[in-house]
Order: structure tokens, then sequence, then C-alpha cells
């Protein structure tokens, strides 16, 4: 992603991938551990994303060793990258609510890659439980943050802001062309949740790990997207010269394909997490073989049928971004 100049943001619309032609038959193919992840994330766990405040507050003087305590906590609830960043009220969704908070802890928890790259519901299962765990992991930090007299709120995949970018600005990875954040720790193989609060803590801020200059020059995701819905080059969306992934081309398959994540088992740069190097040496065969986006779709197909006949017939409605959103 490079330096990012954050001066003209301004809040973006929120892209949902559901839509009302496709979203019945992905539903009904989700299996009974995914919905029950997805009904203790919405109906559980929402309802308890703003903490109680202790009226007694604690006097913070050292925001260094605070922040640290924190990252400490964050991991041994079972996150594996931490970071901290400043909270930007111009930097969330245009239907979200600005909170009173000045930092974002942002944390995150990778997938198993062997079960993401299966794209079935194996895989779907494996997101949604990483989700859920990170969901609860934001709503006990939330709480223990409380405790100590300040105020605080878990910002989960379907909060106020696009955490990507809070990623980013915490130093935890750079955004890449796929449109998710990069790891040096854990490639693109994992998923993002946040908390904000008022709690005093230093700032990590974003760092340079050189992913911008790989992507600009790599075509891997662009490749072997069926969608074709991620560009080769960075667009001005919402004020932010960055890497863009058009949601009404991805959303068809992202419903046909139990998720897809095709774009996120190609990434390169998981070949260079320490845990994921051994892991992505079959999925390296794979894309060597398959060449391209069809060929990894009839590669993906004989392994885990993916019963695309129940699509055949109906027409995605594309929701195009607002022209707010575009410069």
């Amino acid at each position: 992603m490079g330096n990012v100049n954050l001066e003209d943001v301004r809040p973006i619309t929120r892209r949902r991938n559901g839509n009302d032609v496709f979203s019945p038959i992905f539903q009904k193919r989700m299996t009974p551990l995914c919905k029950w992840y997805f009904f203790m994330r919405a109906k559980i766990l929402a309802d308890q994303r703003d903490t109680p405040v202790n009226p007694h507050k604690a006097v913070i003087e050292d925001t260094r060793a605070m922040a640290i305590s924190i990252k400490e906590m964050v991991k041994e609830l079972g996150a594996e990258i931490v970071g901290i960043a400043a909270y930007n009220p111009s930097l969330i969704y245009n239907d979200a609510d600005v909170v009173d908070h000045k930092y974002a802890i942002v944390f995150g928890m990778a997938m198993k890659y062997d079960i993401m790259v299966d794209i079935g519901p194996k895989s779907q299962e494996e997101v949604h439980r990483v989700y859920f765990t990170l969901d609860e992991i934001g709503v006990r930090l939330t709480h223990r943050i409380g405790a100590y007299g300040y105020g605080a709120r878990t910002h989960p995949n379907t909060g106020d802001f696009p955490l990507p970018a809070y990623g980013y600005l915490a130093g935890l990875g750079e955004l890449g062309k796929h449109g998710c954040l990069m790891s040096p720790d854990l490639g693109s193989s994992f998923r993002l949740s946040a908390v904000t609060t008022d709690l005093p803590l230093e700032i990590d801020g974003p760092q340079d790990y050189g992913y911008n200059d790989i992507c600009t020059s790599c075509d891997i995701c662009t490749r072997f997207c069926p969608g074709e819905a991620i560009s080769p080059q960075k667009e001005k969306i919402a004020g932010v010269v960055r890497w863009h992934v058009d949601s009404d081309k991805c959303q068809p398959f992202f419903s046909k394909l139990f998720g897809c994540k095709i774009c996120l088992s190609v990434c390169p740069i998981t070949a260079r997490a320490p845990k994921l190097r051994d892991s992505y040496k079959e999925m390296a065969k794979m894309v060597r073989d398959a060449k391209d986006a069809a060929g990894m779709l009839a590669a993906i197909d004989e392994a885990t049928p993916l019963h695309l006949e129940q699509f055949e017939g109906l027409k995605f409605e594309p929701k195009r971004i607002s022209d707010l959103d575009r410069d």
C-alpha cells in the first residue's frame, strides 16, 4: 500500500455481499455449524459490543505500558497479531455512528490455510469460526477495558469501519491488490477485528513492508479472480488512492463459491509467512498447472463439487458503488 495519504478521506458506502437473488441459495447451502456461528455473532455477541463503564476510573500515566498490557491481553485471549491505530472519525462507513474514542486496537487471527483453500462448505465454516472467535475476543476485551473506567466498543467485520484500513494504520500489514490486508506473520490467510476506546494508549502507526511494489508487479490475484473484479491499477475511492475490488463483479462468485477466497488462496505473500511456507507449496503447484481463473475453477470443482447448477438462470442485480465514493 505504501504511504497512504488520508487527508481527503471521507466516509464510504458499505458494500454487502448479500443480494435478493443469490442470498437465499447462499444461505441455504450454509452448514449447520455456519448457521450456529452466524446466530451467535448476530444475535448474541452483537448486543454486547458496547461495555458498561466502571465509575471508578483508573489513572493511566504510562500509555506505552498500558498499550503493552492490552496487546498481551489480546494475545492471551487468542489473537495472533495486534496493533494500535489512531481512530479517525472520517474513516468509517457512511451509515455508522461516530464514537467518541481516540484509539483503535486492531487484531487478527489466521485461518487454517489448508481448509481455506478448499473453496467449499468447510472453507466457509473456517471463515465463520475465525470471525466468531474474533468477535468473542473483541467483546471480552471491550468489557475488560470498561472495567478500567473507559468506554470501548467492538467493531467486527460487520461493524463501523473498514478493518483492512485500520489494520494498515495499526502497523499490522499493507493493503493488497486483492483488497485485503497482507501480514508478514500471516500472509493473506487471516481475518481482522477491532475495539475502539478512549483508554489512553501509545499508537503504533503504519509500517512499510514493501508489499506495494510487489503488488504493483504481481498479477496472480488479478489473473485468477473468476469475476475479473480486481483492478490492476489503483483508483481514488472516498478520497484515498488505493487498490480497488469491484464488488459487483466479485459478488456472484462469492455466492457461488461458498465465499470464494481464491484471491487470498493464490496470493504469494502467504509463502513468506513463516508458518505457511510449506502449506503454500501445493497452492503454487496449482497456480502453475491451472494457469488462469478457468483452470483454477475446474481444479476446485474436481476436488470439491461446487454444484453451480443451482445458480443457472439467475441474474445478479448489481448495486453500483456510489458516485460520491468515486473521485
